[in-house]
């Protein structure tokens, strides 16, 4: 068994990625993947002690997640030799890239690990391609190109006769958590908290128009739509706002805003963007979950000319960037939002519009380096829009839940922000109302338009016949989880002070008495009468 060095609190983003695991543990969503084409002579036996080097180098690679005495904690443990498969493929790029789609559909398991899996794949003697396959809750999008940075370094030693190994690192991902920890208590980001918690104050939920009713448990799987928005019309943007100083990120946000404005038919609406959240030089170098979520919230009026809708952008956008610290979970826990199961607090649409930028990869003599695309179509908000930056071009896909959305839908979405963006540029002073968004206006009305979710989901139309043992026992997990001295069964759980963390605690606590609790109605909002009433067989007696 391996050996287990230290236990550490976990950050905010890796507690959630563990309640969020907790729904569909045999899920692939959270899933990072990496792929690296070498053409020439490699040596498989050399590159496996890279990979070696690099979980040497960074704790995180060796890390699992679990929850410990009612916390989520990360267990660093002691470095092992990597393992490498080779697998011979046939098909040619296409066949290999398919084979290693698949191989990273394999799901991790958070507690158990290891977090990090690879493989090399054979096409020809001198032809493979290695992948790599991460959790995101030890990894993010720019840790990414740090792997892969180490790992051609490595074995660029190695294949001279080096040792292969890198320089220590001065920080590790667990000192960042723990720091992260310490700069919320100590109250250094209650300005940013306050800022926040007044910005997206009696927010309202975005309701996107539905193609499918709205499922009791998401499969997060998605339909996608490439997006191509040309680099002169952004560039005729640049300057459109008040003041200019306006960017390709800021156009393509305002087209977003502008289409999810006229389909949603709502003029208060929120967009999370990431950001990096290494806010020291020592961390660019490390692997881990660094990266945060902004929810900007956005007004988009019919009337607004898009030169104005630019120039709220850019002022929101720049407002939310100077108040960059404040990890998304804990917004969620301070402002205390509606909760839907299977629907991410706060925000429903996210938009990432990222630089694309050359990897700085090792020098390995004779061997060519390409990244190979792999596709990850997999939605964990409604709707994704993830894109590149090359200039002023942008260009990417779009991501609808396949359970909420048609293919036909996607697509018109990503004809939506196209034919809006060239229309602004041909005339900046269009106003919302006018622009050509084609999802509103082609769309074929479906009966989910405008299909209101309930307060509570309803109880099932049989509902099983519940005692009184059953209702105490689970009252009295809420009251000592909620540190309460009495908990009605008819109190919503929220309301009472409830997190996301404290419902999975109640279901581990209700797990030892023998009741299965539906986590996804646990993460919803409830009372103790619903969830009996919700579950699919009669409860055990305590």
């Amino acid at each position: 068994m391996t050996e287990e060095l230290y236990q550490l609190p976990a950050s905010y983003g890796q507690q959630r990625l563990w309640l969020l695991e907790q729904t569909d543990p045999n899920s692939s969503i959270y899933s990072m993947n990496v792929a690296l084409r070498l053409r020439g002579p490699i040596r498989p036996d050399l590159l496996a002690t890279a990979l070696t080097r690099v979980v040497e180098r960074h704790e995180v690679l060796r890390t699992v997640i679990r929850l410990h005495g009612g916390e989520v904690v990360q267990v660093v443990r002691a470095p092992e030799p990597v393992p490498l498969p080779v697998l011979d493929v046939d098909g040619g790029l296409p066949g290999a890239t398919a084979r290693a789609q698949q191989w990273c559909a394999e799901p991790f398991d958070l507690g158990q690990g290891p977090l990090l899996r690879c493989a090399l794949l054979r096409l020809d003697a001198d032809d493979h391609i290695l992948i790599t396959s991460m959790h995101h809750s030890i990894t993010d999008g720019l840790s990414l190109t740090v792997m892969l940075k180490d790992i051609t370094t490595s074995y660029a030693s190695l294949v001279v006769g080096g040792d292969g190994e890198l320089p220590e690192l001065p920080l590790q991902y667990a000192d960042y958590a723990l720091w992260q920890q310490e700069h919320l208590a100590s109250g250094a980001l209650d300005p940013q908290l306050d800022f926040w918690t007044e910005r997206l104050a009696d927010l309202p939920p975005l309701r996107l128009p539905r193609d499918h009713p709205a499922p009791a448990r998401p499969t997060f799987d998605a339909v996608t739509a490439a997006v191509e928005l040309k680099g002169p019309l952004i560039a005729a943007l640049r300057e459109a706002a008040p003041g200019g100083g306006g960017t390709p990120f800021m156009a393509t946000l305002a087209a977003y805003a502008a289409v999810l404005a006229r389909w949603s038919r709502q003029t208060d609406l929120v967009v999370a963007l990431p950001i990096a959240g290494r806010p020291e030089p020592d961390l660019e170098e490390l692997v881990g979950f660094f990266v945060n979520s902004l929810p900007v919230r956005l007004e988009v009026r019919p009337e607004m000319t898009f030169t104005e809708l630019l120039g709220h952008v850019r002022d929101r956008c720049v407002a939310a960037y100077s108040h960059p610290d404040v990890p998304f979970e804990l917004l969620v826990e301070r402002l205390r939002p509606v909760r839907r199961a299977g629907r991410t607090p706060l925000v429903q649409a996210w938009l990432a519009v990222l630089p694309e930028l050359p990897l700085a990869l090792g020098d390995i003599p004779g061997v060519a380096l390409d990244p190979v695309l792999l596709n990850h179509a997999q939605a964990p908000f409604d709707l994704v829009a993830d894109l590149l930056e090359d200039g002023d071009l942008v260009h990417g896909q779009l991501l609808g839940r396949a359970d909420l959305f048609t293919a036909q839908t996607v697509e018109l979405v990503a004809r939506s922000l196209a034919e809006v963006l060239s229309a602004a540029a041909a005339d900046p002073g269009v106003t919302v109302a006018d622009l050509p968004v084609v999802v509103a206006d082609e769309r074929v009305p479906s009966p989910y338009d405008t299909d209101e979710e309930p307060e509570l989901p309803p109880p099932p139309s049989t509902a099983v016949v519940v005692d009184d043992a059953a209702e105490a026992l689970l009252r009295r997990l809420w009251s000592e989880v909620l540190d309460r001295p009495d908990v009605g069964p008819d109190e919503e759980f929220y309301a009472l002070g409830g997190t996301s963390l404290s419902a999975v605690r109640v279901v581990m606590e209700a797990r030892r008495h023998g009741l299965e609790l539906p986590l996804e109605v646990m993460l919803g909002e409830h009372t103790v009468r619903h969830l009996l009433n919700a579950l699919p067989q009669p409860v055990p007696h305590s």
